[in-house]
Parts: structure tokens; C-alpha cells; sequence
């Protein structure tokens, strides 16, 4: 009886463990613009048949965008540090908190300065249709996934240092 029992075990977790396997690491995305936490064009470009010029484009615009913020994102998540610090230290004064406060609040300004830039350069690579065809579907460029978790609460356009 044991040994049957033991069989079965057995059985039951390869089943179930190939079936884990087979549908991949979460997150991992399916290439180029798509599903899942990563690098993508995000919903708001699954639907319209993007060109293989476009897509190269766009791949290229999201690269400038990235490269362009790296030093920014790094900034921010040095500040968004430094904030925490003066939070739990009890001697920090109100002064000292707010004035980092606004150092992390114009870098975050810079970011989305950028990040307007870069939906720009995204629009000019659609074409009047594909435009029209993002506004349709209630999302625009840069929308769903992003590279991460980003500015503030939710997502966003970078983590710091790690989302390179």
C-alpha cells in the first residue's frame, strides 16, 4: 500500500510540475511588444500591426528613452533612499525632509518631461489610422506594461538602477 501510495505521489507531481514548466517564467514577456512585465509596447499597441519599420523604430525610441533617463532614474531612486533615511532618522528636521522632498519632486518632474518626449517620438512613427485606432481602444502610447516598478505608488517608467 505504501509503496502504490508513493507511485501515485510521484505521478501527481510530475504532472503538476510539467505542467508549470511549460508555460515559462512569469513575466518573461513573448518578444518584442509583448505580454507580460518587460520591455513591450504595452496594450495599447497589440492590435495594431505594427510594421517591421515601426517596430524597429519604436524599439529605437524606447532605447534613446531609456538610455536618455538612466541617470535620472538612478537619481530618483538614490533620493527616494535618502528620503526613507530622513523619515526613520528622529533627528531629521521638517526642513531637511522637505527640501529632499523637493529634490526628489523635481527629478520626478524631469521624468515626465521625458517620458511626454518619448510618447511623442512614439506618435510620429504610427500612422493617422493607428492613432486613431489607440484612442478607440482607451489607451495610448507607453500604456500597460512598463519597464517596471516606477514613480510613486504604481507602475511606471523605471525602478532605479535594477530596471536597466
Amino acid at each position: 500500500m505504501k509503496r502504490w501510495y508513493a507511485g501515485i505521489m510521484v505521478v501527481l507531481f510530475v504532472a503538476l510540475t510539467t505542467t508549470v514548466f511549460a508555460f515559462g517564467p512569469k513575466g518573461a514577456g513573448s518578444g518584442c511588444g509583448g505580454q507580460g512585465m518587460g520591455m513591450g509596447h504595452g496594450a495599447g499597441y497589440a492590435n495594431l500591426n505594427l510594421t517591421q519599420e515601426q517596430q524597429d523604430k519604436m524599439w529605437q525610441a524606447r532605447e534613446k528613452f531609456r538610455n536618455d533617463t538612466s541617470a535620472t532614474r538612478y537619481e530618483m531612486f538614490k533620493k527616494r533612499a535618502e528620503l526613507k533615511n530622513l523619515y526613520a532618522d528622529p533627528n531629521a528636521t521638517d526642513a531637511a525632509i522637505l527640501a529632499k522632498q523637493k529634490e526628489a519632486n523635481a527629478l520626478r518632474q524631469t521624468m515626465q518631461d521625458k517620458m511626454v518626449q518619448f510618447k511623442l517620438a512614439q506618435r510620429k512613427i504610427l500612422t493617422p489610422e493607428q492613432i486613431k485606432k489607440i484612442s478607440e481602444s482607451g489607451h495610448g502610447p507607453g500604456m500597460g506594461r512598463g519597464m517596471g516598478k516606477g514613480m510613486g505608488q504604481g507602475g511606471g517608467m523605471g525602478a532605479g538602477p535594477c530596471a536597466q
